[in-house]
């Protein structure tokens, strides 16, 4: 009969290896439930349609002052006037998600992106992401509502400076940039909040109150 007994040491050795599988394999589960609620998190947000209408209350005013606040703010203390506009617009309207993938891709797209500036203005371009962001299409489906918004977000800009291009909006308004990001957040605000929620009744349920 052997009765030799097992050396402390490999014990020890034993145990620790298996509290490492033990630490692996829960590491593993908390990650995998991380992706699952992050995954859960992104598909929360419904693309929003035509027909879709957010109640705001009588806070219409509220946001767009908002907006416009944290675009000046923004733009003049932390500059990249494309970040700046998308960062207002998501803290001022609370039915755009915080998403910080949508940030992060704002982030070279100041100055029209180009050295010259011979493009659209950041702001501009801020603007269209937060509209694509929230109306867009997944899988090449239709576009048709979030063309039609980033077009009055457009017009403002062409009746203001005359075109969208980085150069000529700086010239028109002497490179005070962070007027002109105000001035896009309040104007993506106000066109969203006249699509997709009870603005306008408000609006003219005060001019005639």
């Amino acid at each position: 009969m052997n009765t030799q007994k097992t050396p402390i040491s490999g014990i020890v050795k034993k145990r620790r290896i298996l509290f490492q599988l033990v630490g692996i394999s829960l590491i593993s589960s908390l990650l995998t439930n991380k992706a699952k609620g992050q995954a859960k998190h992104q598909s929360e947000f419904k693309v929003l349609g035509e027909k879709d209408q957010i109640d705001i209350g009588d806070n219409g005013q509220e946001i767009l002052e908002k907006a416009y606040k944290l675009g000046y703010d923004f733009e003049k203390k932390h500059g990249g006037c494309c970040r700046c506009t998308v960062a207002a617009l998501q803290r001022a309207i609370d039915f755009v998600p915080e998403d910080k993938g949508l940030f992060r891709a704002a982030s070279c797209l100041d100055g029209g992106a180009t050295p010259a500036g011979i493009q659209n203005c950041g702001a501009f371009t801020g603007a269209g992401m937060v509209i694509g962001w929230l109306c867009g299409a997944d899988n090449f489906g239709n576009t048709k509502l979030s063309h039609q918004l980033i077009r009055q977000v457009y017009k403002q800009f062409e009746t203001e400076y005359g075109n969208v291009l980085c150069k000529d909006v700086r010239k028109k308004i002497n490179s005070n940039c962070p007027e002109v990001v105000a001035r896009a957040a309040k104007w993506t605000a106000e066109t969203l909040l006249r699509q997709f929620t009870n603005y306008e009744t408000e609006r003219k349920e005060k001019l005639h109150g």
